[in-house]
């Protein structure tokens, strides 16, 4: 089954068979591409968890089967798959800022054996325990010139351009990406910087002069300039301007003020070190004799309990919707590796499905599942905030989990629950524990309830109804 989402790169496709994943790749980039493994720096690439990993397709009845599949080829990569699959509108500041320096890595080892990637988008890259991972091998060239980096105008607005305006414009990545798929234009967001701040070194070589030169160009092409071919192959002027992105770039994330209502919430939550410990240990002995293989973390904060899931020999989606707390918990997993995948998303509004025919980056509910969800301190949020019922709770719930789900339940006299009504002039009073087991028990059934010690909270463990 081919990828809806690899289409646009003319020198092959992705496409699933038989529970494996491979790439189509046509006859020049395949020949392209065995004398780059052969330099060594393909594998290097792996090694170093900067590229996919990746394997030229020898078997000839596997090479038969494949190219039944896709006709017109003859040649075949298969990708070790990664799950779960995530977009630069689901990521927090600092995993699109790790995911450029990343790409402008493989740039500068690239361009110094002669070789060039031929596309920047964000979309080539993917995260595996907390680090990116270059994924499109088709993207490797032999460019006619090594002397500049004709992707440099998609790695502006793929990722220098959102990591300025959320820097100093106070834009999010959500609203960047999922309206304009392919990034905004230098002429857009040269209009975000005015006055003095045009002659800001750090907006002036990326914003100010491109937009400059644009508009002087028409749009049209520019004649090319005569140069001696020694100079166009010649890298040190684009490894130079590489260097200097990459020092942008950790000036950016450097200067990045984390913002958000909840991302300091194990500092102002009503749980005591006891109370916390008591939920921690249910939690943990129910993973010890479940054995869930993926947990989704839903609300996630701190990462804490994702992290339980994951010393537990869990892969997490850890999700948020909450910049913050996503921001804070990858710059954790800088220095904590495990396998927990944090995203900001909105479980009451997930990411939707967009581009071409609404299939080429699939929604938030197509690509994630899970075998148990963590739904900790959120019921209350699900309720108040997105004016969800007990049964859409319940359904949504469902959606998520094929196996289990952990759920703590916050009744209205709690001390955060009183928080979020304290403007809201409605009754909360149908909203009770039994009201709650009610509902839940519709898709679910109940393993272990356990009220938590110090708080009026309540643990619950349910099993999903087949």
């Amino acid at each position: 089954m081919r990828d809806p989402g690899s289409f646009r790169d003319p020198s092959g496709y992705v496409f699933r068979f038989e529970g494996r994943v491979f790439r189509a790749v046509s006859r020049d980039t395949h020949a392209v591409l065995r004398e780059f493994a052969q330099t060594g720096l393909l594998d290097a690439l792996v090694k170093d968890g900067l590229l996919i990993s990746s394997t030229f397709v020898e078997d000839a009845t596997l090479t038969s089967a494949l190219s039944a599949q896709s006709r017109g080829y003859e040649h075949f990569i298969e990708h070790k798959e990664i799950e779960p699959w995530s977009y630069p509108y689901e990521w927090s500041f600092s995993m699109l800022a790790s995911a450029a320096q990343a790409t402008l890595e493989i740039q500068r080892r690239l361009v110094l054996k002669g070789y060039s990637l031929k596309d920047a988008s964000a979309y080539n890259v993917q995260f595996v325990q907390g680090k990116p991972v270059f994924i499109d091998l088709t993207s490797i060239c032999r460019p006619s010139r090594l002397d500049l980096w004709y992707a440099l105008g998609q790695f502006q607005r793929h990722f220098v351009y959102p990591l300025m305006l959320c820097s100093s414009k106070g834009w999010d990545l959500r609203s960047y990406f999922l309206a304009n798929i392919d990034g905004i234009p230098v002429s857009q967001v040269a209009k975000n910087f005015s006055g003095l701040s045009k002659l800001n070194p750090a907006n002036l070589l990326d914003v100010v002069l491109p937009n400059l030169f644009e508009k002087r160009d028409g749009g049209k092409k520019s004649p090319s300039v005569a140069m001696d071919d020694a100079k166009r192959k010649d890298p040190s002027a684009q490894v130079l301007n590489l260097k200097r992105l990459k020092g942008k770039i950790a000036s950016l994330v450097s200067g990045f003020k984390i913002e958000g209502t909840w991302h300091d919430y194990t500092s102002t939550c009503t749980y005591d070190r006891d109370a916390e410990q008591v939920k921690k240990g249910l939690i943990t002995g129910f993973l010890q004799k479940m054995t869930p293989s993926l947990v989704m973390d839903i609300g996630c904060n701190s990462g804490d309990y994702s992290y339980i899931a994951a010393r537990s020999g869990a892969s997490v989606i850890a999700i948020d919707a909450d910049h913050g707390p996503i921001e804070l918990l990858f710059r954790r997993l800088g220095k904590e590796p495990f396998a927990i995948t944090p995203l900001i998303v909105d479980i009451s509004n997930p990411s939707p499905s967009v581009g071409f025919l609404n299939a080429e980056r699939p929604g938030f509910l197509q690509r994630m599942s899970s075998d148990c969800v963590f739904a900790l301190a959120l019921i209350h949020h699900l309720l108040v905030s997105a004016n969800l019922g007990f049964g859409q709770i319940n359904n949504l719930f469902s959606k998520l989990t094929s196996k289990f789900l952990v759920l703590e339940f916050v009744p209205v006299e709690d001390e955060q629950f009183q928080r979020l009504i304290r403007f809201r002039d409605e009754s909360f009073a149908h909203v009770t524990l039994e009201t709650c087991r009610t509902a839940m028990q519709e898709s679910f059934e109940i393993i272990e309830e356990h009220p938590v010690t110090g708080t009026v909270r309540t643990l619950m463990f349910l099993r999903k109804r087949s």
